[in-house]
């Protein structure tokens, strides 16, 4: 394979605000493949109360089963203990064989990079694809970001030829798409005083959470109890 994207986060639950980017990047960037990577147990989340990771992967196998080019990978489940994007990205470009890797994160994650465990051994690791959320882009996002960072950075524009990187140096990727303006947070809460959000997640997670009474009072999920 030529081109392989990470997609790393909790999806609690996955939403069209994680899937439409997705589409985005993978026509933009021309993936052979997009692996989604539900995280295990995030450090920054440690003592947050978090949906059990049978559920979240079982959401986003639903949410991305009609598109052969996005798989899901349940890697973190593997290892016990937090999880560091870092080591979890070694692993994955073991497995997944390619000649350049991508690592696809929001820019409200990436404007707090300067905080992760050994961010600077990720930037040795895959160039970025940074996603447009609507809390922070543009020059606000560039001042929050360690300095030694904005001379990789390089708008992008959906749809438009991203040629290879020059050099070993891995970039960064600020893929111009327009944000959707929904989180899991609002829809967490959405779901606990009883709304619908059939609207903001495909049918078959609607259908899931539905079944399964997450994020609900008396649920099955961590958010239900």
């Amino acid at each position: 394979m030529k081109r392989v994207g990470f997609f790393g986060g909790t999806f609690d639950p996955v939403h069209l605000g994680h899937l439409a980017p997705a589409v985005r990047a993978l026509e933009t960037f021309r993936f052979d493949k997009l692996v989604f990577v539900p995280t295990a147990q995030p450090p920054h989340k440690l003592g947050e109360p978090l949906t059990p990771f049978a559920h979240r992967f079982a959401m986003v196998a639903l949410a991305t089963q009609l598109n052969d080019q996005f798989l899901v990978s349940a890697i973190e489940a593997e290892r016990s203990g937090p999880t560091y994007t870092v080591d979890t990205l070694r692993l994955l470009r073991d497995r997944f064989m390619a000649e350049q890797h991508f690592f696809l994160m929001g820019s409200d994650s990436f404007s707090e990079i300067g905080t992760w465990h050994h961010w600077e051994e990720l930037l040795d690791l895959a160039h970025l694809v940074v996603l447009h959320r609507e809390t922070v882009w543009g020059e606000e996002l560039a001042a929050q970001v360690p300095g030694g960072l904005r001379s990789r950075m390089r708008t992008v524009e959906v749809l438009r030829d991203v040629p290879d990187a020059e050099g070993a140096q891995r970039l960064i990727y600020l893929l111009a798409h327009e944000p959707f303006p929904i989180s899991a947070t609002d829809l967490r809460e959405r779901l606990r005083l009883g709304l619908t959000i059939h609207e903001l997640v495909p049918p078959e997670v609607d259908r899931y959470i539905v079944k399964h009474r997450l994020y609900r009072q008396g649920g099955e999920g961590v958010y239900g109890s």
